[in-house]
């Protein structure tokens, strides 16, 4: 036993027989308001004159890797409470969570005053942060009344209709108000909008850290769906509908992540009854949709589960597959309308089943080949699967016959983009099948890929002759608008920034041209792409250190994105990054990827300064990327 192990055994002892003294208090499964993860939990505060307690637990998460700093703390009333000792962890190690994923530690504190009503629980000495903020010590079983929501937001009609989808444009202002707000929250509201033209727009604003409130302006085109998140990355605490041009508030009740931890409690048979909790209230033309979409309660999942690899049987010739769909969808729709939930909670549910109904009979090939890929755990998907039936459009024709494939509040429901993958299909002609030549089925496929034509201004006078043709003049409108303000920001953006010409040589030598121009130097290579989450909060997280600890004339940092990129989009961004750009095609970035043996982004490979170069797997932390380049430089 290390000297760090056993200074925390002898901590723990301490800390466990000073807690064995006159007891204040005993505060079992005590209510959190606000928590960045869902692995740890507190399942009881011990409060003495010369001690706090926690006892800790993290549930359902095998092979998770915890750590606790030592300089972990406890605050209330603006003070620090220090952490003394732990029990069944030893402080900044990292311990791997053993099967079947549940597991439970102490962690003593100084004693908290005795009149403490709430505290908060901060872990942020390590990459993997934890913090607990407003743990109840008052006994609350539920949570009260959000303050600061205006009177007009609080009431909400779950017997209403589910509302139609707005066919215009116009520049849309959404104000994200988030309650309780704490400056260690966050610094910045991530708003990524599905579109009904089948495009994500993504924005960034920051949060004021006195008020808890983000702003975004941005031009809409049609009704879109929003996730809100704080900082890229993290979880979704509510999904928006917003209308084209309007001006709306949405009102974040972040208790709503303490919420889950109760769910989870109950799930698990700790605790008792559980309330149904709202986690949204809102104005605006889609008030009442927001606010009953955003109740978090414990309605069983009323979906299909089409990617549990349960869903078909690879077996299933054509004919039984589409029977299966049916039957399933049929079943479905009758437990949602025996579920006892509101008509417009039940609308959308049954919304919900139609767009996956349609993407199901679109990817049954897929669906039955994973199928078979969970079942004998084939993860190597350049082997084919063999024996499966090709699926035929005449079989997937029966849905039409069960529901109008042309409503056009499908455009409402949650899995939108299953829709608009289904109706993109180049094998399904839905509309066709449907026997329509107009609304929005039809309408869709004939605009499929103009959207990301139009962000490349890349749409041609034959595009726009078959827009034209279409009845709703709409899309004519939409893509002529946005083909216009591609043009103007390409303009705009190519002189802020240069992209580099792809050397033109065979792609097996297109890497080796890309660095030679900087031989007898450190070159960091960093595949990315502007759709990709995880490569934006990367980038953030590593431009800094260019400037600070990784300043060097000897260091290059090159990014290599695709055409998947749409060009305003990467060439806004590239602007604020600094290094050498490409932009490969499809052929070039497919070669490269094979070539290092990349399964996905953001990944790098690092070249040293004699021309030696390797993919590196370890440069998702952050941190690692600094220690390898400052031990190399």
């Amino acid at each position: 036993m290390n000297r760090k192990m056993i200074g925390a055994a002898v901590a723990a002892m301490v800390c466990l027989f000073a807690s064995c003294g006159k007891q204040e208090r005993v505060v079992d499964y005590p209510l959190i308001e606000v928590t960045n993860t869902r692995m740890l939990d507190i399942t009881r505060v011990e409060l003495t004159d010369t001690a706090t307690v926690l006892a800790m637990k993290i549930r359902d998460f095998p092979e998770y890797i915890i750590q606790i700093g030592s300089d972990a703390y406890l605050q209330a009333d603006g003070k620090e409470y220090k952490l003394t000792g732990a029990q069944g962890i030893v402080v900044d190690s990292l311990t791997e969570v053993p099967e079947p994923g549940n597991m439970s530690f102490s962690l003593c504190f100084e004693p908290l005053p005795r009149k403490t009503k709430a505290f908060d629980f901060i872990d942020t000495g390590h990459e993997e942060s934890s913090m607990l903020w407003g743990i109840d010590l008052t006994g609350k079983k539920d949570y009260d009344a959000p303050e600061g929501v205006p009177a007009e937001c609080l009431q909400v009609d779950e017997n209403a209709a589910v509302p139609e989808p707005v066919f215009a444009s116009g520049e849309t202002t959404l104000r994200v108000h988030f309650l309780g707000w704490r400056k260690e929250m966050g610094q910045n509201v991530d708003l990524s909008l599905n579109t009904i033209l089948g495009g994500q727009q993504h924005y960034v604003a920051p949060i004021e850290p006195e008020t808890g409130v983000a702003t975004c302006s941005f031009m809409q085109y049609g009704t879109a769906q929003g996730m809100i998140c704080i900082d890229e990355g993290s979880s979704i605490l509510g999904r928006v509908w917003l209308a084209p041009g309007e001006e709306a508030d949405v009102y974040i009740d972040q208790r709503a992540t303490g919420y889950y931890m109760a769910r989870d409690r109950h799930e698990a048979g700790e605790t008792g009854e559980l309330k149904p909790f709202r986690r949204m209230y809102a104005s605006g033309r889609y008030a009442n949709l927001n606010m009953a979409e955003n109740i978090v309660d414990n309605t069983p999942y009323l979906g299909m589960g089409l990617n549990t690899g349960k869903f078909a049987d690879y077996r299933m010739d054509n004919q039984t597959y589409a029977n299966h769909v049916v039957r399933v969808y049929k079943a479905l729709s009758d437990s949602i309308a025996r579920s006892g939930l509101g008509q417009l909670r039940q609308e959308m549910a049954q919304l919900n089943l139609k767009q996956e109904a349609l993407l199901a009979m679109t990817q049954a090939d897929y669906l039955r080949e994973h199928n078979y890929r969970c079942m004998y755990q084939m993860r190597d998907l350049s082997k084919k699967v063999e024996g499966i039936e090709h699926f035929q459009p005449e079989h997937a024709k029966v849905l039409c016959g069960l529901f109008d494939i042309n409503d056009p509040k499908l455009l409402m429901g949650n899995n939108l983009w299953d829709f608009l993958y289904a109706l993109d299909s180049q094998e399904f002609d839905w509309a066709q099948l449907a026997g329509v030549t107009e609304g929005i089925a039809y309408d869709l496929q004939q605009v499929s890929g103009f959207y990301d034509k139009a962000v490349n201004a890349a749409l041609t006078e034959a595009d726009f002759e078959k827009l034209r043709a279409l009845k709703n003049p709409f899309y004519l409108e939409i893509f002529t608008k946005v083909q216009q303000q591609t043009e103007a920001d390409l303009a705009a953006a190519e002189s802020k920034v240069a992209v580099m010409p792809t050397p033109d040589v065979p792609k097996e030598e297109l890497f080796d041209a890309m660095i030679a121009p900087y031989k007898g130097k450190v070159i960091v290579v960093d595949f990315w792409n502007t759709w990709c989450a995880p490569c934006r909060a990367a980038i953030q997280a590593i431009e800094p250190m260019k400037t600070n600890e990784l300043k060097s004339d000897d260091l290059i940092w090159i990014y290599i994105a695709n055409e998947t990129s749409p060009i305003v989009q990467y060439q806004t961004q590239i602007a604020n990054m600094q290094g050498v750009h490409y932009r490969l095609n499809e052929e070039q970035w497919d070669y490269i990827g094979d070539k290092f043996g990349m399964w996905g982004i953001p990944s790098y490979v690092l070249v040293d300064k004699e021309g030696n170069y390797a993919l590196r797997e370890d440069f998702g932390d952050h941190e690692r990327i600094k220690e390898v380049l400052l031990e190399m430089l």
